[in-house]
């Protein structure tokens, strides 16, 4: 494992890698899993919208290490292991991937794994750790027009539908399940950061997943978020 040691405090080893890919520009104040900094970020008027943030700060790469170094998704993993046990070797999409670091995760558990961001910072850090670590694994640009992305076993979409406008909430739903057989989607509740995540109506977006394909859905973290998991692939016995 790289350390790197800050006059403060140790480092995991992918903050480590993100210091490599950034050079002088890291922060080593950004290293955890805070809103802090994105609260900071989005409250400086130095984004035009949620947009533009999404695609421009620097915040989100840092964040998709920090959120994995505390485990929040891995309840949400658990349930994938343990629907694909029986299964053998899976594909499964990391959808709005970030730096990719729940597909890295995944990859090295003997998921075959595809990426797919928007064309952004998390984007261009993302095919940049996979060239460094040497791994041929499929990125897809969501921007690039008529895009065709083959369908995989599974989608994860995680910590995404939040930055989505309400309208368009739906839309990744079904983008989703175009893309998968089985969706996994963490719905999540949060009133605190609307300058960087827009309203999500958890009993409603449940509601419509009932309404349109097989779903299960459990909540975490005393009710801050739901796992959602919808789609063709899922037998509601699960």
């Amino acid at each position: 494992m790289t350390v790197i040691v800050s006059p403060d405090k140790h480092i995991h080893q992918d903050f480590a890698e993100l210091q490599r890919y950034l050079g002088q520009s890291f922060r080593f104040d950004w290293c955890d899993s805070s809103d802090r900094k994105g609260d900071d970020e989005a409250n400086n008027d130095k984004y035009k919208n949620n947009d533009d943030f999404i695609r421009n700060s620097l915040v989100i790469c840092y964040q998709n290490i920090g959120l994995s170094t505390i485990g929040i998704h891995r309840p949400y993993l658990a349930k994938l292991l343990e629907l694909s046990g029986n299964n053998g070797p899976m594909t499964v999409l990391d959808f709005g991937a970030g730096g990719g670091q729940t597909g890295l995760a995944l990859h090295t558990l003997g998921f075959r794994v595809s990426f797919a961001e928007l064309y952004s910072q998390s984007f261009n850090w993302l095919t940049w750790r996979l060239h460094e670590r040497r791994l041929n694994l499929p990125v897809y640009c969501l921007d690039m027009a008529n895009i065709e992305i083959p369908k995989h076993d599974v989608v994860i979409c995680f910590d995404v539908i939040e930055h989505c406008e309400p309208d368009e909430q739906l839309r990744l739903m079904h983008r989703c399940a175009d893309y998968g057989g089985t969706v996994f989607m963490n719905l999540i509740v949060d009133n605190k950061h609307d300058k960087i995540h827009f309203p999500v109506d958890v009993k409603a977006l449940t509601q419509y997943a009932n309404d349109n394909w097989p779903t299960w859905a459990k909540d975490y973290y005393e009710g801050k978020q739901r796992l959602l998991i919808y789609g063709e692939g899922v037998h509601t016995s699960e």
